[in-house]
């Protein structure tokens, strides 16, 4: 394999992701070979007819196999972006998801209208994983925001305080294992914006999803119960004793469940305005709800 120059190993590679029906072979194949030579775009372009070392050939078959077999590239090369963030990632922790980047942009978005930028505010992330979430809101959100980070996981709480430390923003961020709301509960601790994107896939349904993601991708953070909404009703009971007079809560929610969760808000008659946030597929995928 010596003699293998890094357009023929492109070739092999995206054929045998394509033999395994792995979508995106082409795309899948560049990124692999990128990262195993540590190489930017252009030098990829550029470095067509190079010919790759044994070695090089090597770790880059390594990276296919594995994807070939079913594992996210993401865990394979432990990193994915986020808001323009780079984020680790292991199988401790959902992958981030490009439609969460809408539920920031709207949190950061309303709290704009309703402190002002230096406001100290006391911000909580429930559920946060690999803090995609917590540490973005930490990097853009108000200067003065205080953020804490829950999980009931301690590894995922790991991972983490460790973005928080790539990003900066450690200062920030407080880290608390425990379940839902029992933190801000256990503490009387009330909070000015609550965001969450909790489990929410039906419990069948999980066993149905492709394997990169159900074979692979922790199933404490998937299965939302029987009906998938079984972290919203638990969450709900404890908002009036955790949201101040003047709040913001965004809540992610899976495919047919926002007019549901958004009634539910709704019935609780402490927000004066709830309403969904549509994503890129125009999917109810995000239910803002606003307290003033």
């Amino acid at each position: 394999m010596s003699a293998t120059t890094v357009r023929e190993a492109l070739q092999k590679a995206s054929h045998f992701l394509r033999e395994n029906n792995i979508d995106d072979a082409a795309f899948l194949a560049e990124y692999a070979i990128r990262y195993a030579l540590g190489w930017d775009r252009t030098r990829f372009i550029s470095g067509m007819s190079q010919s790759l070392t044994e070695e090089e050939w090597d770790r880059i078959e390594a990276i296919i196999r594995r994807r070939a077999a079913g594992e996210p590239m993401q865990y394979i090369v432990g990193s994915q972006e986020f808001y323009g963030l780079e984020f680790e990632v292991n199988p401790s922790v959902l992958i981030p998801r490009p439609e969460t980047e809408l539920l920031v942009e709207e949190v950061v978005k309303r709290s704009r209208e309703l402190w002002s930028e230096d406001a100290e505010l006391s911000v909580v992330d429930i559920g946060t994983g690999s803090g995609a979430i917590a540490v973005t809101l930490a990097v853009i959100g108000g200067t003065s925001w205080k953020v804490m980070a829950t999980d009931i996981a301690e590894e995922s709480l790991t991972t983490a305080r460790l973005n928080a430390e790539r990003h900066c923003v450690e200062h920030k961020l407080s880290f608390v294992q425990g379940n839902l709301l029992d933190p801000l509960l256990q503490q009387e601790h009330t909070v000015d914006i609550l965001v969450s994107n909790p489990p929410y896939i039906p419990s069948f349904d999980v066993t149905q999803l492709d394997i990169q993601v159900k074979d692979h991708e922790p199933l404490r953070a998937l299965d939302g119960g029987e009906d998938g909404l079984d972290f919203y009703r638990q969450m709900i009971q404890g908002l009036p004793c955790i949201l101040k007079a003047r709040a913001l809560l965004g809540w992610e929610v899976g495919i047919h469940q926002a007019e549901i969760v958004r009634g539910w808000l709704e019935d609780t008659g402490l927000f004066s305005e709830v309403y969904i946030v549509r994503d890129l597929a125009d999917i109810g995928r995000h239910v803002i709800s606003v307290r003033v």
